[in-house]
């Protein structure tokens, strides 16, 4: 029984029962879910917490509910340590008896998620725990079922026994084999092992499955976007290893904006960019490198070291490959604040090191005029071709020579924000601002990196810093 056929005969049970608000509720949460809008998911929550606790109301009713506003934020939006919490109580509640526990949506299955997001192979043991104490109470054939078999599955292909994962998965019923989160859980498994044709082939009967799969228009379209993004992603490493035509796996590519749109399906989406772009396929300017940044800062704004990891490595590799010495380093100093939160070391940190050895051995660009005479010619024609990446190594370059320099540091912050890079900018404009404090021309230039950045506690140390100087006088006007 997939998600919406349980959705639907739970609700028509519910809403013979008397309980219409719910009823509706059972259907609309997940597909708010399915669109990863949150926001309405809040607006919605507190009627429908209302009507799942009424008398009468199933005793998973409230469990249900409270699952989908969690599941949309870390099965969408990649959430870790901000809902770590929250999930983990639902969990206990859930499983206090068994029938708390929603047939329809387990909440082990979000928070085995929400652990991979955080630290997948540091916390094998929390999720394994979470995945099979779950599975020893839920029915088999229910949509819970399913979902955790899925889980079980990625955790096994995600700490390296993908061999074990096709295993696992083929020794499930029949039906349940070709389930949309089955056939999805293969597909990455086969993928690992190497294997893309066939998982290509797996793809190719579930997207022949789509369009006779019950539930909302929203839920086939996802499921449709799983399958591009998926097929994507496979038919650039073919093209890469030149078992493809690149051509084919060019145009496979969706665009980034549906990329952008759904923040679960980036790490699909960069992966397949990085391998095309290793085949040959010019897609990689500084503007992916801005969009590329951007999902770094979600995954970090939503606590999840592991996603910000996976990605800030990419984002470093390809930068190398266009050759933005300084968004390069930017992108490793994310992925070495990611490693600091988690458990230990695997291939993962070791691709991480021979990215920053490569940064380190790519040269500085050779300045065209004195340092000090930059800023002036990066104004004039000379500069007209100059993209914001190559801008910003010129002046790094310059800084290099001329230390502090507040012009450059100014012309710095200015670049940093057409990169979405304004806090390693702000890291240099601070190191001024605390030895010459007077300086208000770099200060003014500090502020406006911080307001950019969402530092909203660096904005209030500065502000107070100048209000102390401007008491006493000796703040120097720009």
């Amino acid at each position: 029984m997939t998600l919406w056929e349980w959705v639907a005969e739970a609700a028509d049970k519910t809403r013979a029962n008397g309980h219409e608000q719910l009823a509706t509720a059972l259907g609309r949460l997940p597909e708010l879910a399915v669109l990863g809008d949150t926001h309405r998911i809040t607006i919605e929550l507190p009627a429908a917490l209302r009507a799942a606790t009424e008398p009468g109301a199933p005793l998973w009713a409230a469990h249900y509910v409270r699952y989908w506003q969690l599941a949309a934020r870390i099965l969408h939006h990649q959430a870790g340590t901000v809902v770590l919490d929250e999930v983990t109580e639902l969990v206990h509640a859930a499983h206090a008896d068994p029938a708390h526990c929603p047939p329809g949506a387990c909440p082990a299955v979000i928070a085995a998620a929400c652990h991979a997001n955080i630290d997948g192979p540091g916390r094998t043991v929390e999720r394994e725990l979470l995945l099979t104490t779950a599975l020893e109470h839920v029915e088999p054939g229910t949509p819970a079922y399913t979902a955790l078999t899925a889980a079980f599955a990625d955790l096994l292909s995600d700490v390296g026994r993908p061999h074990e994962a096709v295993d696992f998965l083929d020794t499930q019923d029949q039906t349940l084999r070709f389930t949309v989160e089955l056939a999805v859980a293969r597909v990455r498994a086969l993928h690992l092992m190497g294997r893309d044709e066939e998982a290509l082939a797996v793809l190719n009967r579930l997207d022949n499955q789509v369009p006779v799969l019950s539930g909302p228009d929203a839920a086939r379209d996802d499921v449709h976007l799983r399958i591009r993004f998926e097929r994507a992603r496979l038919l650039a490493r073919l093209a890469r290893t030149r078992r493809q035509l690149v051509e084919v796996a060019a145009a496979a590519l969706p665009a980034v904006e549906l990329a952008q749109a759904h923040p679960f399906l980036r790490p699909l989406w960069v992966q397949a960019a990085e391998d095309l772009d290793a085949a040959g396929v010019a897609l990689n300017d500084w503007r992916l490198g801005v969009r590329l940044t951007g999902w770094v800062r979600h995954l970090e704004q939503n606590g999840a070291p592991r996603r910000q990891l996976e990605l800030a490595v990419r984002a470093a590799r390809l930068a190398l490959r266009r050759g933005a010495r300084w968004t390069a380093l930017s992108m490793v100093e994310y992925a070495q604040a990611a490693v600091a939160q988690m458990c230990r070391e695997d291939a993962l940190t070791a691709d991480l090191a021979a990215v920053r050895a490569s940064v380190r051995q790519l040269p500085s660009p050779s300045l065209p005029v004195p340092a000090a005479r930059l800023d002036s010619w990066l104004w004039s024609n000379h500069a007209l071709d100059l993209n914001p990446e190559q801008r910003a190594d010129l002046i790094w370059a310059a800084l290099a020579e001329c230390p502090g320099d507040a012009v450059l540091l100014e012309r710095l912050g200015r670049v940093a924000r057409e990169l979405d890079l304004a806090r390693n900018a702000a890291r240099e404009q601070w190191a001024r601002v605390r030895a010459l404090p007077a300086d208000a021309t770099t200060a003014l230039s500090l502020l406006e990196s911080l307001l950019h950045d969402g530092d909203m506690e660096g904005v209030r140390e500065l502000v107070g810093l100048l209000a102390t100087l401007s008491e006493t006088g000796t703040v120097r006007q720009p």
